[in-house]
């Protein structure tokens, strides 16, 4: 008795040879489509690659973007047109006078979805080209070096800086401290509290 895999197998074989599909084969590359041009994809990469010239893995991330970005749009474009043609074409009744209103009335949730792909495809692009800028602007930052050994702990002592003024107070070896009353500028309120 055959399994549900063998029973879809054999499905899908009866239904080709009924419909006369030809055979799904691998595509060379899948972000282009057996309508599309393999050339056009290849020279569209190398034209990115060798304006842009990128050093890192980073970068080579960002410009694929840019790149499927690019693409997307081209087929935005050529479905568009496509579009518009087979609406005009196929429908029964045409009018002369509107030739490219008619086709955006028929099918204007189509249009709609088409443009708002091409809007956010559009962002996606302006996005990946800001964050290709920045990149180069402010690069991430290489392997963590291995840390260097701590210093040995300082001690305090009266050299170092006093970290609220910044800056070591000089003291001579024989100095006695001096009263407030006998410098020359002193107030005579300070003179009043320490007496």
């Amino acid at each position: 008795m055959p399994n549900k895999r063998e029973d879809d197998a054999n499905y899908w074989r009866r239904r080709q040879e009924r419909d006369k599909l030809p055979s799904h084969k691998q595509l060379e590359n899948p972000c282009v489509l057996p309508c599309e041009d393999l050339a056009a994809w290849q020279l569209l990469v190398s034209e990115y690659y060798t304006h842009f010239q990128p050093t890192r893995p980073e970068e080579r991330a960002v410009i694929d973007d840019i790149i499927y970005c690019e693409w997307i749009l081209r087929r935005i474009y050529r479905t568009e047109v496509e579009l518009n043609q087979y609406i005009y074409e196929y429908k029964v009744r045409t009018h002369p006078d509107f030739p490219l209103g008619q086709p955006a009335a028929e099918a204007y949730k189509l249009f709609n979805a088409l443009e708002w792909r091409a809007i956010s495809t559009r962002k996606a692009l302006r996005e990946a080209l800001d964050e290709l800028r920045d990149l180069r602007l402010h690069p991430l930052p290489g392997p963590i070096p291995d840390p260097e050994p701590e210093p040995a702990p300082v001690t305090q002592t009266n050299d170092s800086p006093n970290p609220e003024i910044g800056f070591v107070f000089e003291t001579c070896p024989n100095s006695e401290p001096v009263p407030i009353e006998s410098l020359p500028n002193a107030d005579p309120k300070d003179r009043m509290d320490r007496g």
